[in-house]
């Protein structure tokens, strides 16, 4: 009787701390990782441009895109290679848009544009 009672509470226990720890696990994930990728193809656009990328964001979250003027400004000061290399990973994301976040999609529209 004394297992039984002692198998529930830890159980009980187990489950309260399950999702406590799942909540910590996501908001700590999230913090300081750069934006939700909606699919691997999207993480590994961010990754393989990672040093240009991050430029047409207002801070580390990369979840807000800079005005008009300064992604215009930002792309228009890269050299030539890695603003090609930017087209072609907007390119293959608008070919895949459902694969891309919104932040992704929106960036991508502004770059398609200069």
């Amino acid at each position: 009787m004394t297992f039984k009672i002692i198998t529930a509470t830890a159980l009980a226990i187990g489950l309260a701390a399950g999702g406590a720890l799942a909540q910590t696990t996501s908001a700590t994930s999230k913090a300081g990782s750069g934006p939700n990728f909606k699919s691997e193809d999207e993480r590994m656009m961010y990754e393989e441009n990672a040093d240009v990328m991050g430029g047409f964001f207002t801070d580390d979250t990369m979840a807000e895109i800079r005005s008009d003027d300064e992604v215009r400004e930002i792309f228009a000061a890269l050299g030539k290679e890695d603003r090609d290399e930017i087209k072609a990973a907007c390119e293959r994301a608008m070919e895949s848009r459902g694969s891309y976040g919104t932040v992704t999609v929106a960036l991508c529209d502004r770059v398609d544009t200069m």
